[in-house]
């Protein structure tokens, strides 16, 4: 045991050191944000010591069979003093090119690897693109590599320590120990470990970052009945009929079940319909809360003239699951949006319901969609999937990795909604954009913010785009019968001192028809998922419905929002709020502030949404069961 304890020291103390260099800059950047008495940093280094500990048993797996398999008479000799020295080498570039990667992500995001990377990881083509776009990738590289063999180069001497070499059968079991005890790792230690402590950026910081993306790839989706608090099945459909009873419901004759019919007095609105999902347009770029920096005067112009709700607050911070509640009024369950899980095909949606109703119904994207399953979720429920490989490279304005610009996309809208009236059909197109991205780059020329100059001039860009448009669409014959609804997928940050931050959730959602809809404003807390059932009662649509939204222009319309980020769901009513989190956890916080005085009528919300909600698969399938659309 001393002969590798010996030889994989020099790795584990580099390792070590990169990770503390890291760690000690990302408390620099969040010094304002962080926790530094002495029992709070002393936890930060406790679990971080153990994290990355466990993640070094794991590196040193191959070298520990580099050193079993070496014959007894070559150790030490001059290919064993030269491999080595290859191996350490390339064991430091991989070792700091994994912790620079982190504190990129960490700029975006706030957090150590989760999730997220995960899912980005998956779409390698997309990925690589949007990062080779945003960043020196090569001069970053090449930095990683030179300062990797420059102090490769004066610890070549601790690689070969005097030290006597044991047998192979000796050594062989020294690396079933090894697998032994990374095994046991596994099971021994999670990543809930780090997530204990009270301030969100001390738990991120404390976090190994190759430890906790290997966490997340395994635990990508969690059973809510294993991990969080649950109540009896008919305590929590009793709750939900309680809270989604509204004026022309009238529930099935079913304990457990939420389904029910919506009825309208008034004649049904055939309108055509048009939503606009906008990537990452948070409400914090709104003109009115910055007057003296102009960055979307179109969708403010819009807010006044139609129906504008301001305290609309997403789901997640992700784009999928903007997408999730829109098509399918349903909670942000822990893991995975539904678009990504399996069996989501033939659900009963935004398009089953428009599709019964006699609407040509298209998805379009400009970008791939096969990127995190948007294509085959909307093709396989109730649209026509339009996306980046259907559009005429002769038309495109302006593409990077992510897809056309705005401006492009919505050419396709227009030519879209003028295909559909020809043809006598009312239409529902549901579009997503993706100029708002990183590396936020667009024509040149539209606004006065030169492209690739970061989000301002983005968000700037994707204003335009809307009013151009609008614009163009008041040309057509359809117009005047055609709403428009914009909202955002997520807001453009997710991060908070509170494990759930409800104000970067919060997203502007638009309603803008000038023949059919007064302009009002309503700035009362609604939900991203109640856009869905308050489209449908604004068109006066009788349906059948197992949605979890609520239709907000009801004058019986009782306010709540849910917010998430992964294994986090959070339910709100204005400034309370209840985090439900693995394993059976609940956090509280009243007028904004953590408190352990439990809140049982919000838990109760809580538990009721996040539970009936998780058997999605059974529930959503049972009213539309013949709804698969064609691709």
């Amino acid at each position: 045991m001393t002969y590798f304890v010996r030889r994989l020291a020099p790795f584990y103390i580099a390792a070590l050191i990169i990770e503390l260099i890291e760690t000690s800059v990302l408390c620099v950047i969040e010094r304002a944000n962080m926790d530094f008495s002495f029992a709070a940093m002393a936890r930060v280094a406790g679990v971080l010591l153990l994290q990355m500990t466990i993640s070094f048993l794991y590196m040193a797996v191959p070298l520990a069979l580099y050193f079993a398999l070496l014959p007894k008479n070559k150790t030490f000799g001059r290919f064993d003093r030269r491999f080595t020295f290859v191996l350490f080498t390339l064991f430091l570039i991989f070792n700091i090119f994994e912790e620079v990667s982190e504190c990129i992500f960490w700029e975006e995001f706030e957090s150590s690897f989760n999730f997220i990377a995960v899912d980005y990881l998956v779409y390698t083509k997309e990925v690589i693109g949007n990062i080779m776009q945003s960043y020196p990738v090569f001069e970053i590289t090449g930095t990683i590599v030179a300062v990797s063999i420059l102090i490769a180069r004066p610890c070549r001497r601790f690689l070969f320590p005097n030290v006597a070499t044991p047998s192979v059968k000796q050594r062989v079991a020294a690396v079933l120990g090894l697998l032994l005890l990374c095994t046991a790792s596994y099971f021994a230690v999670d990543i809930k470990l780090a997530e204990k402590g009270e301030n969100r950026y001390n738990n991120e910081v404390s976090k190994d970052g190759l430890y906790s993306l290997f966490s997340a790839f395994i635990k990508n989706e969690l059973n809510y009945r294993d991990f969080y608090v649950t109540r009896l099945n008919r305590e929590n459909a009793a709750f939900l009929k309680k809270d989604l009873k509204q004026k022309g419901t009238t529930f099935k004759n079913d304990a457990d079940s939420v389904e029910r019919k919506i009825t309208s007095e008034a004649p049904e609105k055939k309108l055509n319909v048009i939503v606009v999902v906008m990537e990452s347009m948070g409400y914090e770029f709104f003109d009115e809360l910055h007057p003296d920096h102009i960055m979307t005067p179109n969708l403010s112009r819009l807010s006044k003239e139609g129906i504008f709700f301001s305290r609309t607050y997403a789901t997640g911070t992700r784009t999928v699951r903007g997408l999730e509640a829109v098509s399918l009024s349903i909670p942000p369950l822990p893991g995975m949006s539904v678009l990504r899980r399996k069996e989501n095909e033939n659900l009963h949606s935004i398009g089953s319901v428009f599709k019964e109703k006699g609407y040509d119904t298209k998805w379009l994207y400009g970008g791939y969609g096969y990127f995190d399953n948007m294509n085959y979720f909307f093709g396989n429920n109730g649209f026509e999937v339009i996306d980046r490989t259907d559009l005429d490279d002769s038309q495109i304005r302006h593409a990077n990795i992510w897809g056309v610009s705005d401006e492009d996309i919505f050419d396709r809208v227009i030519r879209e909604a003028d295909e559909s009236y020809a043809e006598g059909n009312p239409f529902l197109q549901l579009v997503m954009t993706t100029s708002n991205h990183r590396p936020f780059t667009y024509p040149e020329g539209k606004i006065d913010i030169p492209s690739k100059t970061g989000r301002f001039g983005a968000v700037k860009y994707a204003d335009f785009a809307v009013g151009e448009l609008i614009k163009n669409a008041k040309t057509k014959p359809w117009f005047n019968d055609t709403l428009f609804v914009f909202i955002a997928d997520h807001g453009a940050g997710s991060a908070g001192k509170q494990e759930l931050n409800p104000e970067t959730h919060r997203i502007p959602w638009i309603f803008y028809a000038p023949k059919h809809v007064k302009p009002k404003r309503y700035d009362f807390p609604v939900s991203q998922i109640d856009m869905l059932p308050t489209l449908l009662g604004l068109l006066n649509f009788d349906y059948d419905s197992v949605f979890y939204g609520k239709d907000a222009l009801k004058p019986d319309y009782a306010p709540r929002y849910f917010v998430s980020n992964y294994q986090y769901v959070g339910y709100s009513k204005d400034k309370d709020l209840v985090v439900l989190k693995p394993v059976k956890a609940v956090t509280y916080y009243k007028d904004g502030k953590q408190t352990k005085e439990p809140l049982p009528d919000l838990l109760e919300g809580a538990v009721s949404y996040y539970q009936h909600a998780s058997d999605w698969r059974d529930l959503y399938r049972n009213v539309s069961a013949d709804n698969k659309s064609p691709k």
